[in-house]
């Protein structure tokens, strides 16, 4: 049986600069520290899945010759289960990375270099086989469709992150997608997320999962019932990748057969522990913690 997981899609590293206040025109501001991990939603995603023993290749976007890509395969390395066979390093490019300003509340602020312009190893289906998921984000071009597109045909389950708008080619190749409540309202502004995640729902005929933070995360199941999870009440520190430790927990969960409702308190409390560390995947927490934090969460039918 395949129990295996191609994360494809961004990896590069996160600047993290821990500020007081974000600046202004008239208003500068002094850092208080200054750190650099894993960064890029496939990669974060793979850490965490990798740390908890489940077999996981990683692709995406080549990476550089240079020292954040002498990093960046290092700290990947830390996870033997973890595989970077199909991870392209190149002397013509660049390794892309984020400088992320992190306020006291955990809320970060991005300057993004390199993703867009770096070339991409397209996915094929050698890339898949032992796979039963593929877990995909949509910041890059066509050969993120073509990813789900062929996953399809294999009979590889497909998780994509933020796919919100109800026309995007991707949306009726996702069997799970996870979106942020926030992102949601910033690019419709004024729109109902529930009625927003029912029309994709609609769409995709699949599962769709909107995450809002420290409120309850909604779900919409394969026949349109709802459901919610209200998440841990943590401190954060950093939400850097929340969501990449959220889709590695609800994947595990679906890769250890577990119900639907407990593969998503699974996800909410690995997001939980993510956020209360600095970095998206530098200090993942064990399946028995996340699994012992999972057990107090329950689900919650909404309509």
């Amino acid at each position: 049986m395949d129990e295996g997981v191609l994360c494809y899609g961004e990896l590069g590293v996160d600047n993290l600069i821990r500020v007081p206040h974000l600046p202004s025109p008239e208003l500068a501001v002094f850092p208080v520290s200054e750190t650099y991990h894993v960064g890029g939603a496939a990669a974060n995603t793979a850490v965490w899945l990798g740390h908890w023993g489940v077999p996981v290749k990683l692709a995406g976007n080549s990476i550089g010759l240079d020292e954040y890509g002498t990093c960046l395969v290092a700290w990947l390395g830390e996870q033997p289960a973890l595989s970077q066979e199909y991870v392209t390093r190149r002397d013509d490019v660049v390794t892309p990375f984020c400088r992320a300003m992190v306020t006291p509340d955990g809320e970060r602020t991005f300057l993004v270099y390199w993703y867009p312009r770096t070339p991409k190893t397209p996915l094929t289906l050698e890339m898949l086989r032992g796979c039963a998921y593929l877990a995909l984000d949509l910041y890059g071009g066509k050969e993120r469709v073509d990813a789900a597109r062929i996953a399809r045909g294999a009979g590889v389950r497909t998780v994509v992150c933020d796919v919100v708008w109800p026309e995007h080619e991707a949306l009726p190749l996702t069997d799970i997608a996870t979106n942020s409540a926030a992102y949601i309202r910033q690019t419709f502004p004024g729109r109902d997320v529930r009625d927003h995640a029912l029309e994709l729902q609609r769409v995709s005929h699949g599962i769709v999962i909107t995450t809002d933070g420290p409120r309850p995360i909604h779900v919409v199941d394969r026949d349109g019932a709802e459901f919610s999870v209200c998440p841990p009440q943590v401190e954060a520190i950093d939400s850097t990748g929340a969501g990449d430790a959220f889709r590695a927990g609800l994947i595990y969960g679906r890769l250890q057969g577990w119900t639907l409702e407990h593969s998503v308190c699974f996800g909410a409390a690995a997001g939980a522990f993510s956020v209360q560390q600095e970095g998206a995947a530098s200090h993942p927490v064990g399946s028995a913690d996340v699994q012992a934090l999972a057990s107090t969460l329950r689900a919650l039918p909404v309509g």
